[in-house]
């Protein structure tokens, strides 16, 4: 099968200018690192703002560094919010950078908000194959919960120890693939070996360049970073690692494997949206202004 044409891309220069076309349609311009995300990303803020402002479209900046520089440059009076990911620095509890029109998501990325049971099985009940209570049932969310935290959460914390002490070494980029165990057509799923034995790898490639003290001292800092949030698994990363393990979950549960695009954009659609408080409120201070005139 031919693959299918590329769509044209704005140039980069024009990329802040297109938020221009749309003026006339919302009430505050948003800006995100990543092309690709629009469509999860308008549904996600549509459902978060309701009747309170109107949000079209979101402009994807072509990654963060992109995004913090037209933070920093924006002066006009219109309201805009710039969003960029936690990352591992947030994980590390490393300075973020502060701007004005800056809002940094407080977890790993935007993908994490999409780590929902309740959207899980709305997903699994759309797919036709089950009812609601069977899908809760095979889904068993706080075991899946469970078992991510016990393993996934040691290695982000050994990850952000990494960037905070080396920031050369590879971490994330090495992604899911390199944890999972499965083939011949079953669904792949954890293997708690090869997470046990990244962990060990990391920590030793970081040894090999600071003393014990210093790994120590930092690594404490995370895990004490860590144990107070609400919610651990906020520093395992969404879009690289708990999504692909929420489409496995999915095509268990179901018998059926959904397309990645497709299955983000229905998770925005039914997802919790208790997490993202924080992030309403400052797109509705944003608008403060323009909602007094």
């Amino acid at each position: 099968m031919a693959a299918e044409p590329a769509l044209p891309e704005y140039p980069e220069r024009a990329l802040t200018s297109k938020a221009v076309l749309y003026r006339p349609l919302q009430d505050i311009d948003i800006f995100v690192e990543d092309e690709g995300s629009e469509v999860f990303y308008n549904a996600l803020l549509e459902r978060l703002v309701g009747d309170r402002a109107r949000i079209s479209c979101v402009i994807p900046l072509r990654g963060r560094l992109n995004v913090l520089k037209r933070a920093g440059d924006y002066a006009d009076r219109r309201p805009a919010l710039f969003l960029i990911d936690g990352d591992l620095e947030w994980v590390a509890g490393l300075p973020q950078p502060s701007l004005p029109h800056l809002f940094v998501h407080p977890c790993y990325c935007v993908e994490n908000y999409l780590f929902c049971e309740r959207a899980m099985i709305q997903i699994s009940v759309e797919n036709g194959v089950m009812a609601e209570d069977d899908a809760k049932a095979q889904l068993r969310w706080e075991s899946l919960c469970k078992r991510l935290k016990d393993n996934l959460v040691p290695l982000f914390v050994e990850f952000a120890v990494a960037y905070a002490l080396r920031s050369d070494i590879r971490t994330v980029s090495r992604g899911i693939g390199a944890i999972l165990e499965g083939g011949g057509g079953a669904v792949p799923q954890l293997d708690l070996n090869k997470v046990a034995a990244l962990c060990e790898q990391v920590r030793t490639e970081v040894l090999q360049h600071v003393d014990a003290a210093d790994y120590l001292h930092t690594r404490t800092s995370v895990e004490e970073r860590v144990q107070v949030l609400n919610d651990p698994l906020d520093v395992v990363s969404g879009k690289d690692f708990l999504l692909p393990l929420q489409m496995f979950e999915v095509n268990r549960v179901g018998g059926q494997k959904v397309q990645r695009r497709s299955f983000v954009f229905r998770l925005a659609r039914h997802c919790s949206l208790e997490k993202l408080g924080e992030l309403r409120n400052r797109i509705l201070k944003a608008l403060e202004p323009s909602l007094a005139s």
